[in-house]
C-alpha cells in the first residue's frame, strides 16, 4: 500500500500496459473566475504555477470560501466555475448546469493525540464518536477496534507503478495480517466539525448515514448540525467548529485530545494524525492509499448530468469508505468560444495533470481511461458557447 506522507503522495496512475495517447492539447489562456470548495485549495495552491505555464491563464487564482459559495456564485454569475464537494439542489441554479466530478480524494479521520501511530477505527465507531454516543478516548469500542488483528491489501505493481483492472481498480496481490496494541487515555473526545455549507460535511455524514442509519439516523447534509443526530448544541465543550477546512484544522492543531474530518492534506500540514478506516470487508484501509480511493470510484455510479453515487455498504476488500469528488460547476453555454475552451483547459488540467504535479496534495491521480476519466470528458463535452 502506497503512503501518503508530508513531504510526497505516491501517485496512481494508468496500468503500464496502456499505450493509447490520452495527452491534452491546451488553447491560449484566457483568465477564468473560480471560487468555492475549501478542500481543493491546497491542490489548486501547489498547481497553480504549472497551471500559467501549459496553459497561459496568467491571472487565474482560487478563494476557498466554501462550497455553498460556489453553488450561489455560480447561480449568480460571479464565477466561470464554482467548485463543490456536493450535488448543487439549490433552486437558482443556472438551467442546464452541469456537475464535472474533476477530483477523487478521502475524507479523513484525523486527530491530536501524543502518538505517531495511525489508530484504527471501524466506521461504527467513527459515526458513534461524531453522533456523540462515544466520548471518552479510552471507550472499550475504540480500544477494541485498536487492540486486534487486521488485514490490509498488498497491491499488484508493474514498472513501480499499482497495476490495475478495466474499471480501473487497483488489483489486489495479496492480503498481510497486522497486529495491533494501542493505549488510549481517559481523555474526553473533543469533535472539531465545519460550520456553514461544506461539501465535505455532506460526504462524511451521507457516508455515516448509509453505513450507519440507526447510529447516524439523519440524511447527508452541507450543514454538519442539521445531519447531526441530536442537537449539537447542548455539548458547546465536546462540539467545536470552524467556518472552512484551514480553521478546522487550525483548531484541532491547538486542541489535544480532539478528532475532525477533512481534506487528507491538512494532517500533514497541521501535525494531525491519520486514522485508518476499517471498512466492511474488515480491513484497515488508510486514506493514504490513492488505491483505496480509487477501489471506491471503480464501483460507483455516474448519473448522465456527472453525478458520482458511491456504493458504501459493499464489501469490497480495499476500498476506502469515506471517498469523495469535487464538482465543477459548469454553464453549458459561455459567452465566447474562447472562455469556454478555457474553462475546458482549467478543468482538464485539474483532473488529469495537477495531480502529477502536486504529488503531495491527497488527490488521486485520474486516468483518461477510468471510468471517472471517462465521465469527466464526457461531461466537458457538452461545454461550449
Amino acid at each position: 500500500m502506497k503512503k501518503l506522507t508530508k513531504s510526497s503522495i505516491v501517485a496512481l496512475v494508468a496500468a503500464a500496459s496502456l499505450t493509447v495517447s490520452t495527452a491534452t492539447v491546451f488553447a491560449a489562456g484566457q483568465t477564468v473566475r473560480v471560487n468555492g470548495a475549501s478542500s481543493v485549495a491546497l491542490l489548486l495552491d501547489k498547481c497553480k504555477s504549472q497551471y500559467a505555464t501549459t496553459t497561459g491563464d496568467t491571472a487565474s487564482g482560487y478563494t476557498a470560501a466554501g462550497s455553498g459559495t460556489g453553488k450561489n456564485n455560480i447561480a449568480q454569475g460571479i464565477v466561470d466555475i464554482g467548485l463543490s464537494d456536493s450535488e448543487n439542489t439549490n433552486a437558482n441554479k443556472p438551467a442546464g448546469m452541469l456537475h464535472i466530478p474533476f477530483g477523487a480524494w478521502p475524507v479523513t479521520v484525523m486527530y491530536n493525540l501524543n502518538t505517531t501511530k495511525s489508530v484504527n477505527l471501524s466506521t461504527e465507531t467513527i459515526a458513534k464518536i461524531f453522533a456523540g454516543q462515544i466520548t471518552k478516548w479510552n471507550d472499550p469500542a475504540i480500544v477494541a477496534d485498536n487492540n486486534k488483528s487486521y488485514t490490509v491489501p498488498v497491491y499488484k505493481t508493474s514498472n513501480g507503478q499499482t497495476v490495475l483492472d478495466k474499471n480501473g481498480a487497483p488489483v489486489v496481490l495479496r492480503y498481510k495480517t497486522v497486529r495491533t496494541y494501542f493505549t488510549f487515555p481517559d481523555k474526553k473526545i473533543i469533535v472539531v466539525y465545519r460550520q456553514g455549507g461544506s461539501g465535505t460535511s455532506n460526504n462524511f455524514t451521507t457516508a455515516l448515514n448509509k453505513l450507519h442509519p440507526t447510529i447516524w439516523t439523519k440524511s447527508g447534509n452541507d450543514a454538519f448540525a442539521t445531519a447531526f443526530p441530536g442537537d449539537i448544541t447542548k455539548d458547546p465543550i465536546g462540539f467545536q467548529g470552524g467556518t472552512n477546512a484551514a480553521q478546522v484544522a487550525q483548531i484541532a492543531q491547538k486542541t489535544k485530545y480532539s478528532i475532525t474530518y477533512n481534506e487528507y492534506s491538512f494532517a500533514p500540514d497541521y501535525g494531525l494524525g491519520v486514522a485508518n478506516v476499517i471498512n466492511p470487508a474488515g480491513n484497515a484501509i488508510s486514506p493514504a492509499s490513492t488505491e483505496g480511493i480509487l477501489a471506491a470510484f471503480s464501483v460507483a455510479k455516474y448519473t448522465a448530468d456527472g453525478l458520482v453515487a458511491f456504493d458504501y455498504t459493499n464489501k469490497i476488500a480495499s476500498q476506502y469508505p469515506f471517498a469523495a469528488t469535487t464538482y465543477a460547476l459548469v454553464l453549458p453555454k459561455y459567452s465566447s468560444a474562447a472562455l469556454a475552451g478555457s474553462v475546458k483547459d482549467w478543468i482538464n488540467f485539474h483532473s488529469f495533470e495537477c495531480p502529477k504535479v502536486a504529488l503531495n496534495s491527497g488527490f488521486a491521480q485520474i486516468t483518461k481511461t477510468s471510468d471517472l476519466g471517462k465521465q469527466i470528458l464526457a461531461q466537458l463535452a457538452k461545454v461550449g458557447s
